[in-house]
């Protein structure tokens, strides 16, 4: 099971890096287009401002389950220092165990919205914000797999 958990663990990791360089490649591409067309040919893409904002939703929510695998999240550690190593671990433990109930609370708070989220569209691109929305839920799994996987293996 820990070597199963762990696997899946850095191998959703790996493919979330991915994606989350290709999305900043793509938004940093698109705002480049964006500023060319508005200030050099006086025109601009009615649907880049919507489409720049849906991918940044997107590499926030996936960029920060990369900060968490990595131990990389802002945290305030200057207390917990003090205590000896095995408080120090029921402290990780705890903490990651909150993560978890946070997160599977929001995912299925999130489920409960789909069927709304299904019946409205976007403004400009007229897409259901399903798929904007759909970072939230993903993103909690992809929390709640990292916690597991740290829990697991005395993280």
């Amino acid at each position: 099971m820990r070597i199963l958990i762990n696997k899946l663990s850095y191998f959703i990791d790996k493919i979330v890096c991915n994606i989350v360089i290709f999305l900043t490649l793509i938004l940093s591409i698109l705002m480049a287009i964006g500023v060319f067309y508005r200030y050099v040919l006086n025109n601009s893409i009615y649907w880049s401002g919507e489409v720049s904002r849906y991918l940044l939703v997107y590499i926030t929510f996936l960029g920060a389950t990369i900060a968490y695998k990595r131990g990389a999240h802002v945290g305030i550690d200057i207390i917990v220092e003090k205590f000896s190593p095995s408080i120090q671990k029921i402290f990780h433990f705890i903490i990651h165990v909150s993560f978890i109930i946070f997160w599977t609370v929001i995912l299925f708070k999130s489920f409960k919205l789909y069927p709304l989220y299904m019946l409205q569209k976007t403004a400009t691109l007229e897409i259901p914000y399903a798929i904007p929305f759909t970072a939230l839920p993903l993103s909690a799994v992809i929390w709640i797999i990292h916690g597991v996987n740290e829990i697991v293996n005395g993280g």
